[in-house]
């Protein structure tokens, strides 16, 4: 009931519709009530008492009867359809806003095949629960509780007899709804680890073929889709072993009704007419008890993807904006780390960071694969949380701004640059979609991406693949840089940006950045000393330590990680010559 609760919230201005659901459930529960009553007028006035006179009328009654109850039954069916509708949007629209809302931590806890699943298949499993199944047990529940007043009405013993069945008919429903929901769980993970290899490898694509691998994916995603019939099929089979039960169940009233009826009648305890009656209405007993396994099935499956869904609803982003930001004049962009370290799952990503950072400057980061650089420019929007010291901005902890403040303030490139599939236009626009065209290709310019972009086979209005599908590394690098750069950000983080030019196209680019009107406080993180040697100062972070730190030429005569650095790349005779500068 939990379930149906929370989900209920989404329900909004339709929720009147589940009170007229109940109400249309009751008017047709009540004419399959009514009709039998019609037959045993007919039965035991008309055609065993000669009353023909009244057959037209009888036979009118019954023909409005079933009229009203398609009409009511149409009705019905539409109201929960919109009902279902309503609560699913509302729910998608809600898991989706808070998947989005997590910090980058969630993603790396949950396999996007998963939360794929639960926005879509699982959301499904709630519209067809809403839409078929409570509905269906509704009627079911009401036609049986109605269908036992009457048979007592009629005669009791008669009744006591039919429904003798009925307790055996509830124990196995009981005992089916309490195996299946586990069944169905197994069903459920198995469907999102299915959905996680098939969205893996869509994404991985390229390398799957670069090493050759296609067999070895095919025989990964055969072995869990194999796993995926295995509980599949353990479902299937819990629900046959008590499904067959209760439908014998079902058809043994049957034959308790013509059995008993038989012999009311010859004692002369029951008419023809009211045998008729109970003959007609044990069908509407012997219905709900076949059509409540099933529903009892669905249920269960609801009830297990429900769980999923509600981890999702409830689950948080430690990451909050405060309940009272900080009041500013707007960021200008002098940065600040003070004693700053950083644990994730308990292991040190960053230790004892001092360092500062002025507004206007451009500082670059380099050291080796891992050693923080990423993770220390994330600190400043606050994709993460120190675990000790502070981050601030203008003198202020960034845990004081209002995120969306704080975040619309930082232009980013990514290691990894993703595209949306999309017009370029709206790519580079996506941080300020009310641009005009001449700012976004005056972005382009200044990412040196403007010459490409004019070429392609649409222009700006041409739409690249997911993921940026069509267009080369360096390309989509320009494309990120440009999209970082349209909303004029006060804070500028480049994160390995110009890796994939050449290095022509990485000095006209640096050029053009140290020549904008309005210059952003600039962390440059790169492995190339090309992209960083005209930095205001250079940090060297090592096992998530600040090791070195100053210019270019300071560096260079430290002789140590940098230096080296710059030897591998640019080869010893240019490295001891440049040191001479």
């Amino acid at each position: 009931m939990d379930s149906i609760k929370w989900a209920f919230r989404w329900a909004g201005r339709q929720k009147w519709r589940f009170y007229t659901g109940i109400f249309l459930t009751l008017i047709t529960v009540g004419l399959i009530m009514a009709e039998p009553f019609v037959f045993r007028v007919i039965v035991d006035d008309v055609l065993l008492g000669g009353q023909f006179e009244r057959l037209t009328p009888l036979l009118l009654t019954s023909l409005g009867i079933a009229a009203v109850f398609m009409g009511a039954k149409y009705v019905n069916t539409i109201s929960w359809e919109l009902l279902s509708q309503e609560i699913i949007r509302g729910m998608r629209r809600e898991l989706f806003s808070r998947i989005i809302a997590q910090a980058p931590a969630f993603f790396r806890q949950n396999a996007a095949g998963d939360l794929i699943t639960k926005c879509t298949g699982d959301v499904d499993i709630a519209r067809h629960f809403f839409c078929w199944v409570l509905p269906g047990m509704i009627e079911s529940l009401l036609m049986a509780a109605a269908t036992l007043v009457l048979f007592l009405i009629i005669d009791p013993l008669y009744a006591l007899c039919l429904f003798v069945l009925t307790p055996v008919a509830a124990l196995l429903a009981l005992r089916l709804g309490k195996k299946m929901r586990p069944a169905h769980g197994a069903v459920r993970e198995q469907r999102a680890v299915l959905s996680t290899v098939v969205n893996e490898n869509i994404n991985g694509i390229r390398v799957v073929k670069a090493f050759t691998r296609e067999s070895f994916e095919t025989d990964k995603f055969t072995r869990e889709n194999e796993r995926y019939r295995d509980a599949q099929l353990s479902a299937n089979k819990t629900w046959l072993r008590y499904a067959p039960l209760l439908e014998t169940v079902s058809q043994f009233l049957s034959v308790i009704n013509l059995v008993v009826g038989g012999c009311m009648v010859i004692a002369g305890r029951v008419t023809l007419g009211q045998m008729q009656i109970f003959t007609s209405l044990a069908w509407a007993l012997n219905q709900p008890m076949v059509q409540m396994g099933m529903y009892i099935n669905d249920a269960q499956r609801f009830f297990a993807s429900c769980e999923k869904l509600i981890e999702i609803y409830y689950c948080r982003n430690p990451i909050q904006s405060p309940e009272e930001p900080a009041k500013t004049g707007g960021i200008r962009g002098g940065i600040s780390f003070k004693n700053v370290s950083l644990q994730i799952g308990g292991t040190d990503i960053l230790t004892d960071i001092n360092l500062e950072i002025g507004e206007g400057k451009t500082v670059g980061f380099m050291g080796p694969t891992g050693s923080g650089k990423t993770v220390l420019a994330s600190l400043i929007p606050r994709f993460a949380d120190v675990t000790r010291g502070a981050v601030l901005v203008d003198g202020i902890n960034v845990e004081h701004y209002e995120l969306s403040g704080l975040r619309g303030a930082v232009g980013m490139t990514m290691q990894d640059v993703f595209l949306f599939s999309a017009p370029v236009e709206d790519n580079i626009a996506y941080g300020a979609s009310d641009a005009p065209f001449e700012r976004i290709q005056k972005a382009a310019e200044t990412a040196d991406a403007d010459r490409f972009v004019s070429s392609l086979s649409e222009g700006y209005q041409t739409i690249v693949g997911e993921r940026g599908t069509g267009l080369s590394g360096g390309q989509k690098q320009r494309v990120s840089l440009a999209r970082a750069l349209l909303p004029d950000p006060k804070i500028l983080i480049l994160d390995d940006t110009t890796s994939a030019v050449d290095m022509e196209t990485e000095k006209l680019i640096q050029k053009r950045l140290r020549e904008l009107p309005h210059k952003a406080t600039t962390l440059i993180i790169a492995q190339r000393v090309s992209s960083i040697r005209h930095a205001d100062r250079i940090y060297i972070l090592e096992d998530g330590r600040i090791t070195e730190e100053g210019t270019h030429d300071e560096l260079m005569a430290n002789r140590g990680y940098y230096y080296q650095t710059y030897l591998l790349q640019q080869g010893e005779a240019e490295g001891g010559a440049d040191n001479g500068e």
